[in-house]
């Protein structure tokens, strides 16, 4: 787990003078269920037995440095409002992967599940971490690779002069294009990689192609709208065709999603729907089963035990404060996969 930690890749540079220093970077990240406790953590399990429950592997960064990356405009609750930013751009993600079949949901889910990187790997982690309050997330949930851009660049464009710089520079379509690339080339220097985890890097290399496809042609497609509402409509095209929903998703079907992305097909029912970032209300996100996180074949590589997680949020009657959650857990949903 040490060892994979180490491999990492360059997402995000920085495009503004607040982010100076700072950077998103992707990796394998090894898996671990969350606590099922609500307060006091029983620290005496986790140190006399030295196994781990893995829910298994997946591309992408965390949480705590998508947070330090977008912060830095010193404006008053910044922090929760790029909470609250981001929840927006991952529930109509979240609300798509319901219905996506095939080996690749099972991969990209675990990126929106609240699964959390193992404590053993955490300290390769040496980019800048922000510090999330316990009650709102963790800073070691992970985001998987696809869903980290499309959060990060939706956070960004809502300030009109960012929208703008990259409307002009074609930054998402650059930046998703760069990323698939690097992935496309990835070698893994220090530790052998299970199966598991190659499916996770394939799942999200063919996000990435779709997304970057989307991108390119929304651009062309609305290049007479303002800056703001073209790069939403990029983000939007780019998120539905990254995670069709009611689709089978795999290395079969791929050459199938991009004609339908060329063709505009995919994009019929939906091409309206723009995400907005400012939300009150939420609606939960238990509904991403254990089907979606784990293999039909259990994987041993990493651990000796697989299980699964899901990221719940408030429900709809919560406050809006509780909306700039990273993510609560539902113990109860949890509780049924804890012993597998």
């Amino acid at each position: 787990m040490q060892a994979a930690g180490y491999d990492r890749v360059l997402a995000m540079g920085s495009f503004f003078g607040y982010q100076k220093g700072s950077a998103i970077y992707l990796r394998r990240l090894v898996l671990t269920l969350p606590s099922l406790t609500s307060g006091k953590r029983t620290r005496d399990i986790a140190k006399l037995n030295r196994s781990v429950n893995v829910c298994g592997s997946a591309f992408g960064t965390t949480m705590g440095s998508i947070c330090s990356y977008l912060e830095g405009r010193g404006l008053p609750g910044e922090k929760a409002s790029i909470l609250r930013c981001i929840r927006a751009q991952l529930l109509p993600i979240a609300e798509a992967l319901k219905s996506v079949r095939g080996k690749d949901s099972v991969f990209l889910s675990r990126g929106l599940a609240s699964c959390r990187v193992a404590a053993v790997q955490r300290e390769c982690i040496t980019e800048p971490m922000a510090k999330i309050d316990s009650k709102y997330g963790n800073p070691y949930t992970c985001l998987g690779a696809t869903a980290a851009i499309i959060a990060c660049f939706g956070v960004m464009a809502t300030v009109p002069a960012h929208a703008q710089h990259f409307i002009l520079d074609d930054s998402l379509v650059k930046t998703l294009r760069c990323v698939m690339d690097q992935l496309d080339h990835w070698r893994s220097t220090c530790a052998k990689m299970p199966d598991d985890a190659w499916g996770a890097l394939w799942a999200e290399r063919r996000a990435l192609k779709r997304a970057t496809d989307a991108a390119r042609l929304a651009l062309y497609v609305y290049q007479d709208e303002p800056p703001t509402e073209l790069l939403f409509r990029q983000l939007t095209w780019a998120r539905i065709a990254s995670f069709p929903a009611n689709s089978l998703v795999n290395e079969l079907t791929q050459k199938t999603l991009l004609l339908s992305i060329e063709t505009q097909e995919i994009f019929n029912h939906t091409s309206n729907d723009i995400v907005e970032t400012s939300v009150v209300e939420t609606v939960p996100l238990s509904q991403i089963g254990e089907d979606r996180l784990l293999a039909k074949k259990s994987q041993r590589g990493d651990a000796f035990s697989d299980a699964s997680s899901s990221w719940v949020t408030v429900s709809s009657n919560g406050s809006s404060r509780s909306c700039a959650s990273g993510g609560s857990l539902d113990s109860q949903f949890l509780s049924k996969f804890c012993g597998m």
